[in-house]
């Protein structure tokens, strides 16, 4: 019997960050010592190195997240 095996670059881990009093979820894979983290229609990746892939990931996540909230006070109000 054969199984078809799936590398673990191909799936999504969820990821959750509290933020200033909100939840921000977002997801995350890991490939060949990078994380790559998805928010809000965005990506940004940076290298494992030491640290955990989990840890990377929220660090990341967190970045995206201020970004959005960023550019969002930023837009003209009518």
């Amino acid at each position: 019997m054969l199984r078809k095996v799936t590398p673990a670059y191909e799936s999504l881990n969820p990821l959750e960050i509290l933020f200033d009093g909100t939840r921000h979820s977002g997801a995350y894979r890991v490939m060949t010592g990078s994380v790559i983290v998805y928010y809000g229609g965005e990506a940004r990746f940076a290298s494992v190195g030491m640290d955990r892939p989990e840890q990377v990931a929220k660090w990341l996540l967190i970045a995206l997240v201020r970004r959005a909230l960023s550019s969002k006070r930023k837009q003209p109000r009518d």
